[in-house]
């Protein structure tokens, strides 16, 4: 979790694990990423790729707090951490009302004509193009979702606009709405997952055991667990997982209740 208070500076710096943030209170901070100024407000997720400048910002009173996920524990365990701070000319960016990612990438469906086509892209390692994906449409997709199928529960996957796969190449990010009183069913994968309730409550069984969440809860599933989620009113939970660096390796592997053989699962082309 970090706080920023008001006034507050991050200094620029990079370093090779990746970062997301998902922003939970406050508003009027900026982040600045490789020059691209992106704001951030409550729901919204702001990504920070490896080996990206990224500085953050808060020039009003108002605190913010938003949780960081990493894909540090990967990159130390393999070896390959690097850090640089950076200098006094890479701070002092005033923002400007939109980045260029979202100007270029953020209207689902639709990209630059020039955005070169390809059949198949292959695992390039490059991570999402666009930047920030705000709250309005995440929310706004999930409640389509709910109304067009009319099932309690729906996720969405946050996704690189042009190529469809995971905003990182080591990390996944979704949304989850499960609705009051739904308990969904229960479910088990490869890979560790971090849940960050951004309203609502209720409880959610591991394994067996259950534990009771509300907004700004974190808790954490660990990988083949069994686990199912009911809702005590409406719930929107963010879910970061390692996934997309299991179905790199060929580990990927889920599995619903009542099913009799698991389900590997391939990597989103």
């Amino acid at each position: 979790m970090q706080f920023l208070g008001g006034g507050e500076l991050a200094p620029a710096h990079r370093h090779t694990p990746a970062a997301l943030r998902f922003v939970l209170e406050g508003s009027g901070v900026w982040t600045l990423v490789n020059g691209d100024a992106l704001h951030m407000a409550p729901g919204d997720l702001i990504l920070t790729p490896s080996w990206t400048w990224h500085e953050h910002h808060n020039p009003g009173p108002e605190p913010m707090i938003w949780f960081d996920g990493l894909d540090l524990p990967l990159v130390r365990n393999l070896d390959a951490i690097f850090f640089e701070p950076g200098g006094a000319e890479l701070s002092g960016y005033q923002p400007v009302p939109a980045s260029r990612s979202e100007d270029r990438y953020g209207t689902a469906g639709l990209l630059p004509a020039d955005e070169p086509v390809t059949v198949e892209d292959p695992a390039t390692g490059r991570s999402s193009r666009l930047l920030a994906y705000r709250w309005p449409a995440v929310d706004a997709a999930l409640s389509r979702l709910i109304d067009s199928t009319g099932r309690q529960a729906a996720a969405v996957r946050y996704a690189d606009p042009a190529t469809g796969r995971d905003v990182m190449p080591t990390m996944r990010a979704e949304l989850h709405r499960v609705l009051a009183g739904h308990r969904t069913p229960t479910a088990r994968a490869t890979g560790s997952a971090i849940w960050v309730v951004y309203r609502g409550s209720g409880a959610t069984v591991v394994d067996g055991r259950r534990f009771h969440w509300a907004a700004g809860d974190i808790f954490v599933t660990p990988s083949w667990a069994a686990v199912d989620h009911e809702a005590a009113d409406d719930a929107d939970l963010f879910l970061l997982s390692d996934w997309p660096a299991l179905a790199a390796l060929g580990l990927a592997r889920t599995q619903q209740a009542g099913q009799q053989q698991d389900v590997v699962g391939q990597d989103e082309a």
